[in-house]
């Protein structure tokens, strides 16, 4: 609460309650006095000193369970306040009061279930009128015990007026407590009432909200997501809560789990604004980098994975914001702890996102880079090698268009290691993703000759620096886009070292295979003889049949062969 609406409200209910002064020695003695612990006429007869005396026994068995409630034994609750009448002093010092009471009650949220935290309230109630004065944050303070009969006492103290919390007018009537559904039906009624409720478990300065609070906030905040259509209104009301939550210094992992739990409901049930997919993507992933950095639990890293994965799987997120994709890229071991969630959980989305985003900073980012490396020698990735080299070429082709030497220049270089590594771990993958883009460029190159003569540039380039990695060579001068390259190294092939790779059982020799028996389908007869003349590779006893369809295919096309 505002201090200027705190006080307004103070001086309104001063100006009701102007015939009684309450803390004087009154001309007549008061039948009945509001109270937590004595019935109300009983309580008429209990001194001051006495209150005062209960409260601060209260307050050294809190002071035992958690030491900040120290802090308030030489304030609010010191002898010297009992000379104190709020409703005497002017708006300064009201407005500091105010300010011990709210942190007071923040921090008093957490242990009302105790009788001592009980019996410092019966203070606060005689000596300042928080129930009169300090309604609402009262009201926030005992609302997560909205089912025990302290909770029905609280209620039965202030008057609501025609303030959002009117509808427990029916707690006071009934005395019965109060059923959470009926907190949540308020909430959809009345944003405020959520509002409210999700700014109390947020922290204040130095005050973090207590389990029970975050707890009952999530509770509340969840059940109304369910219930609702959600839209921007909806989200600006909860956002400071799941921020706070989300915060990597934030206290308690309660509050952090409640957090996660919302954004997880959040993204199932409505695709977020641009900005908060941002601004949620870049908190989660602190979170994770936090988590798996500092945490030793490995189902607390996995948990907040999750939530990052299914988040960005669910808004549909196709590229990760520059700023989370570096957190991400610094977290400890997150190829170790991505591979295990491969074992568990279809995460491929993701992986497709977070390899695209790698991939777009990784010509001109070190760390993008060796993330990127590592993530295609680590995680199973076999199905996006495709998309991977299609997308890794035409980087390369639009890089190229501003530098007349790709294969001299940094961005070259570094898309070479990525093709090399895509090549050592799918060999075979890699030929036939390499002999779909090139399909693909021959055919735009009828209408558009620019992007494959580009293209030959990347080629040429590649395979003049390629050293070192003979296999990866042949690769691609059989995809090559001039025919006497493609014709060049079938003819120049050394078949000895081929075969030796085939008496080993190597992989390489199945990739390198498939390229060359591909090369029998090439639109030129020179490079279809060339492969027909590997007689030790054993084709030779499909060659007379090949040559016959080979034959047969250009004759009805109309082409003329030259022998």
């Amino acid at each position: 609460m505002a201090a200027g609406a705190s006080i307004s409200a103070q001086l309104h209910a001063l100006k009701s309650l102007s015939n009684v002064h309450a803390d004087s020695e009154p001309l007549k003695k008061p039948f009945t006095r509001p109270s937590l612990i004595f019935d109300p006429k009983a309580a008429a007869d209990v001194d001051l000193d006495t209150i005062l005396n209960i409260s601060l026994s209260g307050l050294e068995v809190l002071v035992d369970k958690e030491e900040r409630f120290r802090n308030y034994s030489n304030d609010l609750f010191s002898y010297k306040s009992k000379e104190l009448d709020r409703e005497l002093v002017g708006i300064e010092d009201n407005v500091g009061i105010n300010a011990s009471i709210s942190s007071y009650l923040r921090l008093l949220s957490g242990y009302l279930e105790l009788s001592s935290a009980v019996n410092t309230l019966e203070y606060l109630i005689r000596r300042y009128k928080v129930h009169v004065y300090n309604a609402e944050e009262l009201i926030l303070c005992a609302l997560p015990y909205h089912e025990t009969h302290v909770f029905v006492q609280i209620v039965q103290l202030i008057n609501t007026g025609n303030s959002r919390w009117k509808f427990l007018d029916g707690v006071k009537a009934s005395g019965a407590p109060l059923p959470r559904h009926v907190i949540v039906q308020q909430c959809i009624r009345d944003m405020g009432v959520l509002e409210a409720i999700c700014n109390y478990a947020a922290p204040v300065k130095k005050i973090h909200p207590s389990k029970v609070v975050t707890g009952f906030c999530t509770a509340v905040v969840f059940e109304v997501l369910r219930l609702v259509t959600i839209d921007s209104d909806v989200v600006k009301r909860i956002l400071p809560y799941l921020n706070s939550g989300l915060q990597p210094g934030a206290k308690g992992s309660n509050q952090k789990a409640g957090a996660l739990i919302i954004v997880t409901l959040l993204a199932q049930k409505v695709a977020l604004a641009p900005n908060v997919v941002k601004s949620l993507t870049r908190s989660i992933a602190d979170i994770v980098r936090a988590d798996a950095n500092e945490s030793a639990d490995l189902q607390c890293v996995r948990m907040s994975f999750m939530t990052l994965i299914n988040f960005i799987q669910l808004q549909s997120v196709l590229i990760i914001p520059r700023k989370s994709l570096d957190v991400l890229s610094g977290i400890r071991d997150i190829m170790g702890i991505l591979l295990g969630l491969t074992k568990d959980y279809n995460i491929d989305k993701f992986l497709a996102v977070f390899l695209d985003s790698l991939l777009e900073h990784s010509f001109s980012d070190d760390l993008c880079h060796s993330t990127l490396l590592s993530m295609i020698e680590t995680i199973p990735m076999k199905g996006h090698v495709n998309h991977i080299v299609s997308k890794l070429l035409n980087m390369c082709m639009r890089i190229s268009l501003d530098k007349n030497y790709l294969a001299s220049s940094e961005s070259g270089s570094r898309a070479r290691k990525i093709l090399a590594s895509i090549h050592k771990q799918y060999q075979f993958e890699l030929g036939g993703a390499m002999h779909r883009v090139l399909k693909d460029a021959k055919m735009k190159s009828k209408k558009d000759s620019s992007s494959y003569d580009v293209l030959c540039k990347i080629f040429n380039g590649i395979l003049d620096l390629s050293n070192g990695i003979s296999d990866l060579k042949i690769l691609f001068a059989l995809e090559h886009p001039e025919v006497e390259v493609r014709r060049s190294v079938l003819t120049c092939l050394d078949v000895d070292s081929i075969m030796m790779e085939k008496a080993a059982g190597s992989k390489k020799f199945v990739a390198i295979q498939d390229a060359i028996l591909r090369q029998l389908y090439d639109d030129d007869l020179n490079v279809v003889l060339a492969v027909l003349n590997l007689k030790s590779l054993g084709f030779h006893p499909l060659s007379l049949s090949l040559f016959f369809y080979y034959y047969s295919r250009v004759f009805l096309s109309g082409s003329i062969l030259v022998l």
